[in-house]
């Protein structure tokens, strides 16, 4: 409430105090997404569905097309998928292991984390093109070239 002793005044700070914390920048933002935002969305979004789903299947809740599974020793696994493909982070890795749920939420944090930062943009161009090209050769089949 302003102080009505000083006649009212709501704001006696200098305005300079408050600019020394503020960045302001002459940029527009842009209209369309490049192919390389496209997929940094388009994974991030897949991993926060299945957080979602980790969330409903710890609370007991049916749940489909989850991409993580409990080995018989109790070990969690995570495949990651760009689509339908494997993202392979490694060559023949694409399968986080964790020994609880808690772990396996951090893991994809972490994952989603770097996938935002663009540390994933080459595994993410080369599933996109694997997708791309399993595309190609279904029409070319389809078409009788193959």
């Amino acid at each position: 409430m302003p102080n009505s002793e000083d006649g009212g005044s709501i704001n006696n700070e200098e305005p300079t105090m408050a600019r020394a914390t503020i960045s302001l920048v002459s940029v527009q933002k842009p209209t369309a997404n490049t192919p390389v935002l496209q997929r940094r969305n388009k994974f991030t979004s897949s991993i926060e569905q299945q957080i979602t789903k980790i969330g409903l299947f710890r609370d007991g809740k049916r749940i489909s097309r989850e991409q993580f599974w409990v080995d018989a020793n109790g070990a969690i696994f995570f495949q990651l998928r760009y689509g339908k493909q494997p993202l392979e982070l490694e060559k023949g890795k694409s399968t986080l292991k964790a020994s609880t749920f808690d772990d396996l939420v951090e893991q994809l944090d972490q994952i989603k984390t770097i996938a935002v930062a663009g540390g994933m943009d080459e595994a993410l161009a080369a599933c996109a093109n694997a997708v791309r090209s399993n595309f190609k050769t279904a029409k070319d089949k389809k078409a009788g070239r193959g």
